[in-house]
């Protein structure tokens, strides 16, 4: 009954991530700002959330702990199955496939909304926002359908990725927009009004990272291959900025994460490894277990 939980907490919370950005368009069509609409009673938590978009984002960030989790949990306790697997994609498609292009697509209409008229023929530029968005979706649901069908052959699938997996997309997008909404809530808007022209682009572009072949590590199961010791090491370093900055730090790691895939390839393509090799990093891992085992032996 567990990892079913954490993969229905997964779709519920991708849910109240699209909750809030129906909540933020509902506030615009009152015509009130995102800055005039305080969403909590906390001077400290309106700094950590100052939009429902923002508030949208942390709940995508506590579906992608539930995503982590429920697999693991389910192989730990003998309660894997082809239901489990298919269970946690038609979640993903929710939390990691609609909510991320819905924050996005809003975010940018609103910043459009408010800036009124029509400067710079913004009308044109929020249809286009909506078909990358569509784009984004679309693109999502064919990384989930062609993980399944290489779950279910290749056990290596869950070591790596072929194509970026989608909580990495979902967490670039949802970072950028966390990071938008606290820029502007520290009035650094040259530097939001940037964020705002450049997110499209950028979600378009790790759409198509998720439909390509470049590989990706599995970030969970590398972490729990790490000593006890290297956690607390890491552990000790990461939690105070990630505290005293967290949306910078969230941004920097999603997408050190998204970037990490092409730098990779280009390297071990410049080191003369084949495309095969590039394209399957699960089998790669499991190679060298083997090899490491015989030498073992």
């Amino acid at each position: 009954m567990l990892p079913t939980l954490l993969t229905l907490g997964n779709l519920c919370l991708g849910f109240a991530a699209l909750y809030c950005c129906a909540r933020q368009l509902e506030e615009l069509g009152a015509g009130r700002t995102a800055a005039e609409v305080l969403t909590r009673n906390s001077e400290r938590l309106e700094a950590i959330a100052p939009s429902y978009l923002a508030v949208g984002v942390w709940a995508l960030l506590a579906a992608m702990i539930c995503d982590a989790l429920d697999g693991r949990v389910a192989r730990r306790t003998g309660a894997a199955s082809t239901f489990g697997v298919q269970l946690d994609s038609l979640a993903d498609i929710v939390s990691f496939g609609v909510a991320p292009a819905m924050l996005m697509m809003t975010m940018v209409r609103r910043e459009f909304m408010q800036w009124g008229g029509d400067p710079l023929g913004v009308h044109r530029l929020a249809q286009a926002t909506a078909l990358i968005a569509l784009i984004y979706v679309c693109c999502a649901a064919l990384r989930l359908a062609r993980f399944n069908v290489e779950a279910s052959l290749e056990e290596a699938a869950h070591r790596g990725f072929r194509g970026l997996p989608s909580p990495g997309a979902a967490g670039a997008v949802g970072s950028l927009v966390l990071l938008h909404d606290h820029l502007e809530y520290l009035g650094w808007m040259p530097a939001a009004n940037l964020v705002t022209w450049g997110l499209p682009l950028l979600t378009l572009g790790v759409s198509l990272l998720m439909v390509s072949r470049v590989p990706y590590p599995h970030m969970v199961s590398s972490f729990f291959r790490h000593r006890p010791f290297g956690h607390v090491i890491g552990i000790v370093l990461v939690l105070p900025p990630l505290l005293l900055f967290p949306e910078w730090v969230l941004t920097l790691a999603a997408w050190a994460f998204v970037l990490n895939g092409p730098i990779r390839r280009l390297a071990r393509r410049r080191a003369g490894q084949t495309p095969q090799q590039v394209a399957a990093p699960g089998a790669a891992v499991v190679r060298d277990e083997e090899v490491d085992l015989r030498r073992r032996a």
